[in-house]
């Protein structure tokens, strides 16, 4: 793979949201290559190489760091010493810069209601690149469009959101116009993978909900990775309180926390 290959891949990724870091062999001393560049995924996948082996292996896992802290490194690794850090006897020393492109985090929000609204507004602030999706015209929710970075509007809330462009780490936050659209929403949902989902409701509404997606075939392994009710128990009856809680709680699981206040993490 040469340079204008690992940039046409650099595009791609970036055009699919797709985390990634560019691993650039800066200098190798009796190393098996004096140059080289890799593109290592936030899943591990990796394209290009620097050498192969021990080298190329440490800096996969370098890179992988960087993705996560979002933070460019230089790094040197003494691959002759048995006493390094690394570990490494294969010989030669080489350095590399570590450059990572990190993706924004996708929230789809299924309903232009007052609580997507709210949602959106504080989802864009917080940092989410937001897919606002609804079966209504644009000119009928314009105020709330103009909060989402793309708007989808669908024919039919099932398939639709089944088909939409975004990444497996999307998390969908259901609110539409009406129990059956959140249903059919859902029902979408669950046929993809993502890192959050939930869906606004009473408890009374999601358990009729549940039944009438038992009855299509859904599993209750499926509904169990539903958050519905959505949110986390913090009060409030506004749609900027419920849009507080569910942006917190789509955050928490993104980010592997409890959802315990700082202090009790402290303790």
């Amino acid at each position: 793979m040469n340079t204008m290959d690992i940039l046409k891949e650099q595009t791609q990724a970036l055009a699919a949201r797709r985390s990634f870091a560019v691993v650039t062999l800066v200098s190798g001393e009796s190393t098996a290559r004096s140059t080289g560049k890799m593109l290592v995924y936030e899943n591990g996948e990796s394209s290009g190489t620097i050498g192969g082996g021990v080298l190329e292996a440490t800096a996969r896992a370098d890179a992988l760091k960087a993705i996560k802290s979002n933070t460019t490194l230089c790094q040197s690794y003494d691959l002759t010493s048995d006493a390094s850090e690394k570990g490494m006897s294969c010989g030669g020393k080489a350095t590399v810069m570590i450059e990572p492109y990190v993706s924004r985090p996708v929230l789809v929000m299924v309903g232009a209601g007052h609580v997507g609204h709210a949602v959106l507004k504080l989802a864009g602030f917080v940092g989410f690149e937001t897919v606002l999706v609804d079966d209504r015209d644009e000119a009928e929710i314009g105020d709330t469009v103009a909060l989402a970075d793309s708007f989808v509007k669908v024919e039919d809330f099932e398939s639709g959101v089944a088909a939409l462009d975004v990444p497996e780490t999307a998390s969908f936050v259901l609110a539409a116009h009406g129990h059956d659209l959140d249903c059919a929403a859902l029902a979408g949902a669950l046929t993809r993978k993502f890192a959050y989902l939930g869906m606004i409701g009473s408890k009374k509404k999601i358990q009729a909900l549940y039944a009438k997606l038992r009855e299509k075939g859904v599993t209750e392994e499926q509904l169990s990775q539903v958050h519905s009710p959505i949110g986390l128990d913090i009060g409030g009856e506004t749609p900027e309180a419920i849009a507080l809680s569910i942006v917190a709680e789509v955050m928490m699981v993104k980010n592997g926390r409890s959802g315990s206040s700082c202090a009790e993490a402290a303790k």
